[in-house]
């Protein structure tokens, strides 16, 4: 019989494994069951400069970490009979431009509008030093084409999460940060959490955040956090997390039916799951369902991670904004220990460099991405045209694993043994297919 004890000697090996470098910026990580903490750590430093040791109770930026709180508020009017999820946009906000199609509160929610990511913007990333009102921020997006038409796709969108923090002024009168604290941080006694713009006062004990350079770390880069806002501008610690997270999944803060429908996988117009909810990723491990949301910006790393029908919680906090795919493996690896089914890493299978090469070239998703694959010293590299590099490793004849990218997957299809196009499968998210377009 595994005992508490184990469980807290297993994850402490793990913790150690995976910030082995005490001196560097490190995490403050917690484990729960049933409302009983079994593990709860800071390790690594949290202030590099002066040799501040991190530890579990400091404050850090949570990024994407916001956005629960943000669905959670909107959802909190909506069961007031303040807001609907069929309203649509521009009734929520006449000076937003709808185009020709109906956006509504649940495709913001959602990231199904189709509207401009700003963070992609070139305009955006000429001023994200500069302080910034709201009506600046959106006037960034607002005019920009949509990608798609609302609900047929969807795509990761924080200019839809901007426009949730503003609706929830404009619905109550009262601005973003004083309702979450009126409804939510009081409310639950969570003393440490609070919405950062860049006039607050000093945070006393606040994380500093870091970034990796092949020279050693540096600060992280400075971007104003009025550019943050209801899409990543909170800050809290592990502890007041967890007060939130066990509100929220015992029906204190939404009712149980409304919990439901914050934690269903929204349906796209053609039928295919998103796999996202209202504010949260909705996956599975081992053919358990999970809810999990990760935050990421210069300096942190963020990932929690829940199994509600178990009472089951992983949150890790880190402060170094490389750490992202490893804090999500840590946080999987912690939850399937606690779940009874330990994570095992798959093993790998050896191909030839004739074998790699048939692969080689470029792939077209539906949305127009390119992405090219490329065999490398015995396995191949998948690189989009956004920039973004990964490593594939084979664990079959035509499957390869994303070693840095826990639990994901990409398969390549072949019509009589010549490759016609490939399945990207992540383990959240939606699946991406393409088609082969050119041979290397």
């Amino acid at each position: 019989m595994v005992t508490t004890g184990d469980i807290t000697t297993t994850v402490e090996r793990m913790v150690v494994n995976a910030f082995p470098d005490d001196t560097a910026p490190g995490a403050a990580v917690l484990l729960s069951k049933k409302g009983q903490i079994l593990y709860r750590r800071g390790i690594g430093q949290a202030n590099l400069e002066h040799l501040v040791p991190l530890k579990p109770d400091m404050p850090f930026q949570l990024a994407s970490l916001t956005k629960p709180f943000t669905s959670t508020a909107i959802l909190m009017l909506v069961e007031s009979g303040q807001l609907a999820l069929t309203d649509p946009l521009d009734h929520l906000l006449p000076e937003f431009p709808m185009g020709e199609t109906t956006i509504t509160l649940e495709h913001l929610l959602t990231h199904t509008s189709g509207i401009a990511e700003y963070t992609e913007l070139p305009e955006w990333w000429a001023m994200h030093r500069q302080d910034v009102t709201i009506d600046q921020l959106i006037d960034l997006f607002k005019i920009s084409p949509r990608t798609f038409a609302p609900g047929t796709r969807w795509s990761y969108c924080n200019s839809g999460y901007i426009l949730l923090g503003v609706i929830i002024e404009r619905i109550t009168g009262t601005c973003y940060a004083d309702f979450l604290a009126e409804h939510v941080f009081t409310p639950l006694n969570m003393s440490s959490t609070s919405y950062k713009s860049t006039h607050s006062l000093i945070i006393p004990h606040l994380v500093n955040g870091y970034s990796q350079t092949p020279q050693g770390y540096r600060p992280a880069e400075y971007f104003s956090s009025t550019h943050f806002y209801s899409a990543g501008g909170l800050i809290s610690t592990l502890e007041d997390l967890t007060r939130w997270f066990t509100a929220l999944s015992t029906g204190n803060l939404l009712s149980l039916e409304t919990l439901r429908r914050m934690w269903t996988p929204y349906t796209l117009a053609d039928g295919r799951s998103t796999r996202y909810g209202y504010g949260w990723w909705l996956s599975e491990y081992h053919g358990q369902s999970v809810v999990e949301h990760y935050g990421s910006l210069p300096g942190c790393a963020n990932y929690m991670l829940a199994r509600p029908e178990d009472d089951v919680l992983v949150i890790i906090l880190s402060n170094n904004d490389g750490n992202l795919n490893r804090v999500e493996q840590l946080t999987i690896e912690m939850a399937a220990l606690i779940l009874g089914k330990p994570y095992q890493p798959p093993a790998t299978f050896p191909l030839s460099s004739a074998e790699l090469s048939r692969f080689a070239g470029t792939y077209l998703t539906e949305e127009g991405m390119q992405l090219t694959v490329i065999p490398e010293e015995g396995q191949l590299t998948l690189q989009t045209s956004a920039g973004d590099r990964f490593s594939l490793a084979p664990q079959s004849p035509w499957e390869f694993l994303f070693p840095e990218i826990p639990e994901s997957r990409l398969v390549f299809l072949a019509k009589e043994e010549v490759v016609t196009g490939l399945d990207w499968l992540p383990r959240r998210g939606v699946p991406v297919q393409a088609r082969k377009i050119v041979s290397s």
